[in-house]
């Protein structure tokens, strides 16, 4: 067994810490001679890495472990009830709730601390989807939040959810309103409970800061709406997730022990979050307090393990409402379209989850709203038309070669160039932060490593910027969470000339002042040129390059490529290969999970 696991790790199949812990159960359980057991260990932590909040058997029973895989046909998974019986068998395997390695739940193979996760998130959320009754004030605070347009608004829809239950997800893509709508959302809390204590919190430093940055300025649509006394309740300073629970010796402060001080939280930017971080948080919320998710469950999902948003609001279906909620809708003024109301039963988690489907960013007529809306539902010829359809927001730039050609390059050159000649660091950020480069992967020629060398070097050749790792201009991108500089993963700043003949890094705060740091005092760090997809969640910018490549492989979906196109406010720029542009959009990208199964929805 164990020589099987070291060639799988050895040619890159099998990654070195999945097949290490299953040699490690192996060892414990004394299962060497147990292959399938031992397989399933390797299996689950493999898929873990990958995303995967667990493995259902089922799909594996008869298949192969892992198709890239051919050197030895015994890794195909045996008939599903012989290998859940060696499991239920195997002494490091228990059933949900036991203290075990590793929990088979039906079909579903968990890593203990997944399982356990899972099953908070789940609990969590469950336990506070009862209605509330409608306070008899809401119908007028609608009214003056909402003003009647004619047709269904689905903000004031949302709110009217948010308002009568203690949770709530708001999901939509960009530009459909999610932040103005909470802003209101908070508005009515607090008009109907003044003394609510309410915070904000977003993934990531970035986030957070443009979360800030709305409110401050959402808020000052709320005249002669609300009270000015209401107004100036709402908080205007987010924070990330890590910071409001707090680190001490590598252990976050707040958990179930020692609850946040809070009675409403507002998560922004969602669908970054993963399980285990979604676990902790909703571990420290207080029993009674109020969770209001923002995001766009199309986007992509975490980066390690979990898809929370989608699993909670069901990846992709059409959302139908029941008719409790829509009788309640109806006593404050609100009147759903037939074609949401549910004509069978649905899960009460159904009717926590608001869609916004009008965007006031993307014209309908426009390129980049209809190419995301084709990719979003998987229509590739629709998609193909978009590209060649003559738009002046989206722009098609066919690859054919080992690499990108030198029109990406020059691409990024002719519009970077701008911010090099700027005089004064806060100027020279805001113009970066209009532009970027995005890439599907990290590695290989396509990848951004090679495209943030290619990028500098051509920069380097015409004058532009210096040599070395550090130099004046060097875009960068904290990689680690640090607390005592209080820079997080996902800021962005500069390198820039000190006038002393050295080099600071420059970040601009969300008050949009500069904060200056020694270029030694910063933690983990890379160019920043290029970005990955994931890295740029939560940002946007004026234009986008997205650089895709010209194979299939495992991240390249229709998520990724809504995700990218929907970072740019006006131009996107595409490169890639027209075929495996049209593959990936067909293909969903759906994390093996049981989450949504345990909030109610029904198994696709």
């Amino acid at each position: 067994m164990s020589h099987e696991l070291e060639a799988l790790a050895r040619e890159g199949v099998l990654p070195p810490l999945a097949a290490h812990f299953a040699r490690f159960v192996a060892a414990e359980a004394k299962l060497e001679e147990d292959h399938w057991v031992v397989r399933a260990a390797a299996l689950v932590s493999a898929r873990n890495l990958e995303g995967d909040v667990c493995v259902d058997l089922a799909g594996y029973a008869g298949r192969p472990l892992f198709p890239q895989w051919q050197a030895d046909d015994a890794w195909i998974g045996p008939p599903l009830e012989t290998w859940l019986a060696r499991l239920r068998a195997a002494p490091c395997v228990g059933e949900p709730g036991r203290e075990k390695l590793l929990i088979l739940d039906g079909t579903r193979l968990y890593l203990a601390r997944h399982w356990r996760d899972e099953c908070q998130v789940a609990g969590a959320v469950l336990s506070r989807l009862e209605a509330l009754p409608p306070s008899p004030d809401l119908e007028g605070l609608l009214d003056r939040l909402f003003p009647a347009t004619g047709e269904t608004d689905w903000q004031k829809v949302a709110a009217a959810m948010a308002v009568t239950r203690r949770f709530a997800v708001i999901s939509g893509g960009p530009g459909t309103g999610k932040t103005t709508t909470v802003i209101k959302i908070l508005a009515l809390l607090l008009s109907l409970e003044p003394d609510l204590r309410i915070r904000l919190a977003a993934p990531t430093g970035k986030a957070a800061a443009r979360l800030s940055e709305s409110i401050r300025w959402g808020k000052k649509g709320l005249e002669d709406r609300v009270e000015a006394s209401v107004a100036a309740a709402i908080p205007e300073q987010a924070v990330t997730v890590h910071r409001l629970l707090g680190v001490s010796r590598g252990r976050f402060i707040h958990d179930a022990d020692n609850p946040l001080p809070l009675d409403c939280l507002v998560l922004d930017e969602a669908s970054m979050v993963d399980q285990t971080l979604m676990a902790r948080l909703t571990e420290a919320l207080p029993p009674a307090a109020r969770l209001i998710l923002l995001g766009d469950r199309d986007q992509l999902a975490s980066v390690d393990a979990g898809s929370v948003l989608g699993d909670l609001t069901g990846h992709g279906l059409e959302i139908r409402y029941s008719d409790g909620l829509a009788a309640m809708l109806e006593t404050v003024g609100i009147q759903l379209p037939e074609d949401v109301r549910a004509k069978e039963p649905v899960p009460p988690v159904a009717d926590a989850v608001a869609l916004l489907r009008k965007s006031w960013r993307f014209d309908a007529a426009g390129g980049i709203g209809r190419l995301a809306m084709a990719v979003n539902r998987g229509n590739a010829a629709r998609a193909l038309e978009c590209l060649d359809g003559g738009f002046e927001d989206v722009k098609w730039l066919p690859q054919s070669g080992p690499r990108p050609d030198d029109r990406v390059i020059d691409w990024a050159l002719s519009r970077y160039v701008e911010f090099l000649r700027c005089d004064r660091a806060e100027e020279a950020i805001e113009r970066f932060d209009r532009v970027r480069v995005l890439a599907a992967l990290r590695q290989g020629p396509w990848g951004v490593e090679e495209l943030n060398r290619r990028i500098s070097e051509a920069l380097r050749r015409r004058g532009r910027i210096g040599g070395g790792r550090e130099y004046h201009g060097l875009p960068l991108m904290i990689t680690r969470n640090d607390y005592e500089t209080g820079l997080f993963n996902g800021d962005t700043g500069l390198m820039w000339e000190n006038g002393k003949g050295g080099l600071e890094a420059c970040f601009l705060q969300a008050d949009g002042t500069l904060r200056k740091l020694p270029v030694r005092s910063l933690p983990d760090w890379e160019p920043a040129w290029a970005l990955t997809v994931h890295k740029s969640q939560g940002s946007e910018f004026d234009q986008v390059l997205l650089v895709l490549p010209p194979e299939p492989c495992p991240v390249l979906g229709r998520e990724l490529i809504y995700t990218g196109l929907t970072r740019a406010r006006r131009h996107c720029t595409l490169a890639g290969n027209t075929q495996v542009f049209a593959q990936a959009v067909r293909n969903r990208l759906k994390r093996a999970s049981g989450l949504g199964e345990k909030v109610g929805w029904r198994q696709r």
